[in-house]
């Protein structure tokens, strides 16, 4: 499994980071895991990943070169400057 967060940052703009766990990351940044996807209309890779407070996600980011999923995290102002 692969991951992806996107986030927007005043200097930067919005910024791509593709973790190697997003558990360590999350708790690296201060980012409180609030539950586990569970939603059943969902796709199966979907579930059993952590929820993030103040991110959209886990959402599917597609495949790697290699086939493998990619599980996408956006924060709030980045889910919104997409979503448009």
């Amino acid at each position: 499994m692969a991951f992806e967060v996107i986030v927007m940052t005043d200097d930067e703009g919005m910024s791509k980071i593709q973790p190697e766990c997003i558990e360590a990351w999350a708790e690296d940044m201060g980012v409180a895991v609030t539950g586990v996807s569970s939603n059943p209309r969902t796709r199966p890779e979907l579930q059993g990943h952590p929820v993030l407070s103040g991110f959209a996600g886990p959402c599917w980011g597609g495949t790697t070169d290699d086939g493998e999923p990619i599980l996408r995290y956006e924060d709030a102002a980045s889910y919104a400057a997409l979503s448009q």
